[in-house]
């Protein structure tokens, strides 16, 4: 499979990882190890069949931070995919999409919108949003019109009839119009007006004179966005995709909120959950992932409750309706997993660097660091992301010829960062 990496992916891989220990967007499925299990049962559960039929399902993901959550939402995101649904990967942070308030969320989830992308296309970044992705809609809509016989210049009176059909339906009236008129803006190749419907439809603003004069008489305010979202959900359904994945990555923790956002957090998880077994949300499923379960039911108020009695079933093989998936209840060994994993990025790190490294070498530092690693985790900090940047950080070393001993001494140092290289001086002779 890695024989399947250009160098310049390996080199990007390997940046990030050794950077800053989280997954690159594109890359991540060449070291990832471990998580079969659960992939297998959410592909076979949901992706292949169920979600596509009009099935739709709320999970939340839990697992330490550096523990693997958002490797664990990129596998996800590669499954969906490669059964050509839509996913929108969404970071929560304090300061952009914070859950209680469901008007950024909604910013987050059509900024985030990706239909299936090539390598290249992912991590360029340009087929990103609401906007790339009605251009891409616009381009089938002309693509299927061609192949039908419609005469040039009858194609752009089609494509607004189809653009019409496609709304019909939607629960946001503005929402819906804003859409249509973004399609027909490119039918009649007006820059200037798609850009104002995707002002709209991103939630960047809202031109009181000119969203208006086009029809459009309300912003996408916190009133109205759940509306908005499931206008979003009926609007894929009406174009024929197989349906919507939603990924909610790192949850803003309670600790900075107010007890009033924590109530309306609450509440806007709560309602969502409920969402999931309506009608409205039809082909849809929802991942939101968490460093601590704790913060979502330990309350004693009724929003807590509430929230604590749906989502206190657990995912497993057994048991594929359960809510909560535990990345820390997966099968595999942490220090086994570890060197599975390192053994991967060893290959991948050659590749990047187009150097050999001895195996026996490279086995030897690679057990050493999961041993180190597997000692050093506790509470809320993951193994995972301390082993890749001790991993790429030694391999560094090896390459550049600054150890002359892989010991347990070496290993230490490469998991205590901030060591200098002058600290490497051993006797023995270079590998």
């Amino acid at each position: 499979m890695i024989s399947a990496l250009t160098t310049r992916q390996a080199r990007h891989v390997i940046e990030v990882v050794g950077s800053s220990g989280t997954p690159p967007e594109w890359g991540f499925q060449f070291f990832s190890a471990g998580l079969e299990s659960y992939l297998k049962v959410i592909e076979e559960d949901y992706l292949r069949q169920f979600i596509k039929d009009g099935g739709s399902s709320f999970k939340v993901v839990v697992g330490t931070y550096g523990g693997g959550k958002t490797h664990f939402l990129y596998s996800i995101r590669e499954l969906a995919w490669n059964h050509d649904y839509l996913v929108a990967y969404c970071p929560l942070s304090a300061e952009s999409s914070p859950f209680y308030r469901l008007d950024l969320v909604y910013k987050s989830i059509v900024n985030n919108l990706i239909r299936p992308l090539s390598p290249d296309e992912l991590l360029s970044g340009a087929e990103r949003g609401i906007g790339a992705f009605i251009k891409g809609v616009y381009a089938t809509m002309v693509e299927a019109l061609i192949s039908q016989g419609i005469a040039a210049d009858a194609i752009s009176e089609h494509v607004k009839a189809l653009a019409a059909d496609s709304t019909r339906g939607i629960e946001n009236p503005n929402f819906a119009r804003a859409v249509r008129l973004a399609i027909e803006a490119l039918a009649d190749d007006d820059d200037d007006r798609f850009e104002l419907m995707i002002q709209y439809l991103t939630a960047d603003g809202y031109d009181r004179n000119a969203h208006r004069q086009a029809g459009i008489l309300q912003p996408i305010e916190r009133g109205q966005a759940f509306a908005t979202i499931r206008s979003l959900v009926t609007w894929i359904r009406n174009l024929r995709f197989r349906g919507l994945i939603i990924l909610f990555d790192e949850a803003e923790q309670a600790g900075s909120m107010t007890s009033r956002q924590k109530e309306m957090m609450l509440a806007n998880l709560r309602e969502l959950v409920d969402q999931c077994g309506s009608s409205a949300f039809a082909n849809v499923m929802i991942m939101y992932a968490v460093p601590n379960e704790q913060f979502l039911t330990d309350g004693r108020s009724p929003a807590y409750e509430a929230l604590r009695q749906r989502i206190q079933t657990v995912f497993d093989y057994t048991n594929p309706t359960g809510v909560k998936i535990k990345l820390d209840k997966l099968a595999t060994n942490p220090e086994t997993l570890m060197n599975q994993i390192g053994n991967k990025l060893v290959a991948i790190y050659e590749t990047a660097y187009r150097v050999s490294m001895p195996t026996d070498q490279t086995e030897l530092l690679v057990s050493l660091l999961a041993q180190e690693a597997s000692e050093r985790a506790f509470g809320d900090i993951g193994f995972k992301r301390m082993f890749v940047q001790a991993l790429i950080r030694a391999l560094h070393a090896l390459r550049l010829g600054e150890p002359r001993k892989i010991d347990e001494d070496f290993a230490r140092q490469m998991m205590s960062t901030g060591e200098e290289p002058e600290a490497f001086n051993f006797d023995e002779p270079d590998f």
